[in-house]
């Protein structure tokens, strides 16, 4: 279970009584107030078709009321079209540009859409107008959180609960805000007191609840899901959390109830499922999992591990030839999927067909001596690879540290935190404090072309590579910048003038701007390698920013009744980071010698999964900047997801010695024993 996401609800206070009536004469043949007030009695029944309706007919009634426009926002973020209803925001201020609230809900569009220095500005712009309203300091931690900066949304939820001791949900983000930042003592004080305030807040008692599991209070959380499940019995989350606790507590029976009820209240939960069928199957009831791999693969056809289990399940009924139908489908989702060769072959052999169970093996066997070296392919390791066990494990591994959102996880579930390295960007050098140059001292890097650019670029810009997350909401929205830009583009520079405006948008967090930028530099120098590379970067957090916001549903609501419903999870494609790999194609195509480029390169691959290739990455990134640790410390990860501790071991030592301090916590559990 991942629960250290820093994603939080925001929640926006009740609107029906925002306005003052709007007189009748609005409208020569539509009254204007009317559908202003059916529109908002349909919102708050969440019926939005005819909220949108009410809410279109006030507006071409009185195109210059505001309320229309910002109600309609309202309806169109609880349809998710954050984009448009930050439209409707913004008509709204340029029509009343004192409304605090249309600066507030704009943000939280913005937020929505990762644009969060742009919902940072919003946020204190509302500010400005209302210093003393907590819901837009409580936006804005939440936005802070999103950006992971934890100790200055902690100032924003303090701040909003000075000025509204009562607000549960500040309260309960800051406690998750405490927990991020290791202080659970002062996380469950939090918490305690939003569940005093609002005690109906089922959201709060899942999170206490989550927050006791990863503390080991397992019988604590049980309390707390018992609870969340009294308010809220028809939320299919809170069964799933509490079955995670009792299989943790070692409790079957239980864990199977609880997976049983979520699917009762979700069909289509594909991970219930899947867990259920791996438990009735190590239970050995087989015909149970049986049941339950088919309805994964019914949810989802391209789950490569249901295919491969449920052949497991069926060469134990001696059910070859099912068994091998199922390892060919997973072998045309993933080729180079070795156990799945491995149990073929077994397959085929039962079959009679022993040329073809021949051929599954020898294609094995040279997968195992890539991945293994010609050593370690033996009799056994062909035996391991097939081997329902092991490969679980894998599972676990895989669905902890290696899933789709690359967060933070537990290798095989242990307490040891681990994150693969970020990408590297190319990022401006606006003056910054000396504390944050010191930091940035054994991550920053100019290579030849950077430092020759940095030396013959008209405008002054100083650009270099590094993986650190800047602060650069704090900086880089300076006049000066601005200024530069201006310059650049009275100089007809404007492929530099792109390259900046895209670098900035980026460091913001701005990311389809910044996209927009280096499609306008390339359009000028399509041999412009720093702008494929940041495009590239940028795409790629763009794109696990949109999967990683779809598994969230952040929702305005206008009651308080309204904010615990939740609609039931689907199943979301992970990225394919294709159009990044083909920039990066390029940027080699352009700089052979640009280690960074095979460092990022290497990071699509292991995000795809294709662990040999990123390997090679990182090696030619290596050869190319032996001083680079990000590059050792990332292939030691895969080293160890393919159990070759000893190699894995001598990556993180260098990663280690280079500064990167996490090598250390791995080494203390992998290699201590070796």
């Amino acid at each position: 279970m991942v629960f250290l996401k820093s994603r939080v609800k925001h929640t926006v206070l009740a609107i029906s009584m925002m306005f003052m009536l709007i007189p009748s004469w609005a409208g020569a043949q539509i009254n204007y107030q009317h559908f202003i007030f059916t529109g908002q009695i349909a919102l708050s029944k969440k019926d939005y078709t005819e909220a949108m309706r009410d809410f279109n007919t006030a507006i071409y009634a009185k195109p210059d009321g505001f309320e229309g426009y910002f109600l309609r926002g309202i309806v169109k973020y609880n349809l998710g079209d954050f984009s448009g209803a930050a439209t409707d925001f913004a008509k709204t201020i340029s029509i009343h540009p004192l409304y605090t609230r249309a600066y507030l809900y704009r943000g939280i569009c913005l937020d929505a859409t990762n644009e969060y220095s742009k919902a940072i500005s919003d946020f204190d712009y509302a500010l400005s107008l209302d210093p003393f309203d907590p819901a837009v300091y409580q936006a804005r931690g939440n936005t802070k959180m999103h950006m992971r900066e934890y100790e200055d949304a902690l100032s924003d939820y303090s701040q909003a609960i000075r000025l509204d001791p009562k607000l549960g949900e500040a309260y309960l983000n800051r406690g998750v805000d405490y927990h991020l930042l290791k202080s659970d003592s002062l996380a469950m004080r939090d918490i305690n007191k939003s569940i005093r305030l609002d005690y109906f807040n089922v959201d709060a008692w899942i999170k206490r609840g989550m927050i006791h599991y990863e503390m080991d209070s397992l019988h604590e959380a049980l309390k707390d899901y018992k609870q969340a499940s009294q308010i809220s019995p028809e939320y299919p989350y809170i069964y799933f959390q509490r079955a995670m606790t009792y299989l943790k507590l070692g409790d079957t029976t239980n864990t199977i109830k609880d997976y049983l009820h979520v699917i009762k209240l979700d069909s289509t939960n594909a991970l219930t499922y899947y867990n259920l069928a791996l438990l009735e199957s190590m239970r050995d009831n087989l015909k149970a999992a049986l049941k339950y791999y088919g309805k994964v693969i019914e949810i989802n056809p391209k789950n490569v591990y249901a295919y491969y289990n449920r052949g497991i399940v069926e060469l134990k009924m001696n059910q070859p030839f099912n068994a091998n139908w199922d390892y060919t489908r997973a072998l045309e989702i993933f080729p180079g999927f070795a156990g799945a060769y491995v149990n073929r072959s077994y397959a085929r052999l039962q079959m009679g067909d022993s040329a073809a169970a021949q051929s599954d093996h020898d294609k094995a066997m040279k997968i195992i001596a890539k991945v293994n070296g010609s050593k370690g392919a033996t009799r056994t390791m062909f035996k391991k690879y097939g081997d329902s066990t092991y490969f679980n494990k894998i599972i676990a591994f895989e669905a902890d540290f290696l899933n789709g959102e690359m967060k933070k996880g537990r290798i095989q579930f242990t307490n040891i935190d681990i994150e693969p390295q970020p990408d590297f960007f190319i990022v401006y050098a606006f003056n910054l404090p000396d504390s944050i140059y010191e930091n940035l001292r054994e991550s920053a890097f100019i290579d030849e072309k950077l430092a020759s650019f940095n030396a013959e670029n008209p405008g002054g810009i100083k650009l270099f590579y590094t993986t650190h997350t800047l602060p650069a909401s704090r900086f880089t929205e300076k006049n000066t910048d601005k200024k530069i830009v201006r310059k650049l583009f009275r100089l007809k520079d404007t492929t530099n003038a792109y390259l900046l405006n895209g670098v900035i948008n980026s460091m913001l967090k701005n990311y389809h701007s910044a996209i927009m930028s280096y499609d306008s530099c390339i359009m000028k120098n399509k041999n412009d390698a720093f702008a494929y590379f940041n495009r590239a970067a940028t795409r790629t957090k763009q794109e696990e920013s949109i999967y990683d916001e779809l598994h969230y549903n952040n929702s305005i609501t206008i009651s308080r009744s309204n904010f615990q419903s939740k609609e039931p999870e689907r199943q979301i494609p992970l990225p394919n980071y294709k159009e990044s790999m083909a920039d990066y194609n390029t940027v080699i195509h352009l700089n052979p010698k640009l280690a960074f480029a095979y460092y990022n390169r290497g990071n699509l691959y292991l995000r795809m999964k294709k662990f040999n290739e990123a390997i090679a990455e990182y090696s030619k990134a290596l050869s190319l900047e032996p001083h680079l640790a990000e590059a050792y410390y990332n292939r030691a990860l895969i080293l160890l997801y393919l159990k070759q501790n000893e190699k894995a071991c001598k990556d993180l030592s260098k990663a280690g010695e280079m500064g990167v301090n996490d090598a250390y916590n791995v080494i203390k559990r992998y290699c201590t024993n070796n």
